[in-house]
């Protein structure tokens, strides 16, 4: 240990006791509890980030392919396409889809019937599962649309899968029979819109942790589909699935290369949530800076501690200087004395803030699904951000050492032990 850290800790204890000063614990707890704050908050806009972007890839495409022929959704050969698909390299699955929003009716025993709307997907149920695993967020387990062995045999309908919310808003349960109402055409005037309606059974309800997903979407097989809106033999488009997510922008251009573009347009699911993941990034941004601000306080304090820890070291001060003692030297043990504060602060910060993010991570939070995308508080903290809050709480610790530093430096011994 050097001549200017041993007086920093021996200025870090009391003069009597020899323990720590309560102003040195009120400083280090100053930094510890912005450093944990920064983290908690940061570990929870990481989990808030991870937990949406894990969602829409479990429950989209990542990437998804679309022909811009006149109607959108000819797809003259879709099998054709389909396989043509699956032959690009880096491409683990590919479905075909068909997207079209609907009106739910759901005739009760009494009172009034109940309306919803909502957007069906028809999907092949087996290659869908090599886009998004589907199965595992359907209850009960979900073997397929068949509905012949539905509570012992029931009428002969097509079965569907609701999401868990908007079969809670119909008060529907495993076996009812809801009415599909859809148009047929696009039309100016509403008078000109032509509907079908068709009867279709429970057989599930998907649970996928998206309230926006959950509420809003419904299942049914994609030959029902095609027959019920029209679509032919085609599809609305092709949902893939590549080896590496973050990968989507780039495979959904070899894939238009491949396939031929112009008709084919390929998307991934990065573009099209491009804002929201945002709005995400720079809310953590700002949040962090504003947050830094108890950090920027917590220098002040200690910079303000510091400062009476020289006019009350005064007297210690000169005698060391009259000993030969530099004045770089004195600015050093200030300087040091400050940076031992910030560490132990940053520390202490750091582990408290990783132990609070792994209880929340345990407990699990509550959130009010429809506002915030998510069921619980998610959290995930990343060794970056740890880094990043400790390196600028040390930098606040620094920069709160000048002032005093330089007081320390300024001191004449003759004026000091003058009258002492």
């Amino acid at each position: 240990m050097g001549f200017s850290s041993y007086i920093a800790v021996r200025f870090l204890r009391h003069r009597r006791s020899g323990f720590i000063s309560l102003i040195t614990v009120i400083a280090v707890l100053g930094v510890a509890i912005g450093v944990t704050v920064l983290n908690v908050t940061l570990g929870i806009m990481n989990g808030f980030r991870d937990e949406v972007q894990l969602t829409f890839v479990e429950n989209m495409p990542m990437v998804t392919v679309l022909d811009r022929n006149p109607g959108g959704h000819s797809f003259e050969s879709l099998e054709s396409v389909v396989s043509r698909v699956l032959d690009v390299g880096g491409v683990e699955g590919a479905s075909p889809f068909i997207r079209n929003p609907v009106v739910l009716t759901l005739e009760r025993i009494s009172g009034r019937p109940r309306h919803a709307t909502a957007v069906a997907w028809g999907i092949d149920p087996q290659a869908q599962e090599t886009v998004t695993p589907l199965r595992k967020n359907i209850e009960p387990p979900f073997d397929g649309f068949d509905t012949s062995d539905l509570l012992g045999g029931g009428p002969d309908l097509p079965g569907i899968v609701l999401g868990g919310e908007l079969g809670a808003n119909l008060h529907a349960g495993i076996g009812d029979v809801v009415m599909i109402t859809a148009p047929q055409n696009a039309a100016a005037r509403l008078e000109d819109v032509v509907s079908v309606a068709r009867e279709f059974m429970v057989v599930g309800f998907l649970q996928s942790g998206m309230f926006e997903f959950d509420n809003t979407f419904l299942y049914l097989d994609l030959a029902e589909a095609q027959d019920f809106f029209n679509r032919g033999a085609g599809a609305d488009g092709i949902g893939v699935r590549v080896t590496d997510m973050m990968q989507a922008p780039a495979m959904a251009a070899k894939i238009e290369d491949s396939l031929g573009s112009p008709p084919y347009f390929a998307t991934d699911w990065i573009n099209l949530n491009d804002q929201l993941f945002r709005w995400i990034q720079m809310e953590k941004v700002l949040m962090f800076l504003l947050l830094l601000l108890i950090t920027v306080v917590a220098a002040f304090s200690m910079a303000a501690i510091l400062t009476m820890m020289v006019r009350d070291r005064q007297r210690d001060i000169g005698i060391l200087m009259s000993l030969g003692v530099s004045r770089k030297s004195m600015s050093s043990v200030f300087i040091q004395l400050g940076l031992m504060i910030g560490c132990v602060g940053v520390v202490l910060g750091t582990v408290t803030g990783y132990v609070a993010c792994l209880g929340i991570d345990r407990v699990g939070i509550p959130l009010p699904g429809d506002i915030y995308f998510v069921d619980n508080v998610p959290v995930h903290v990343k060794v970056i951000d740890l880094t990043i809050v400790a390196a600028a709480a040390l930098f606040m610790s620094f920069l709160a050492t000048l002032l005093p530093s330089w007081l320390a430096s300024r001191f004449t011994p003759v004026e000091v032990l003058r009258y002492e």
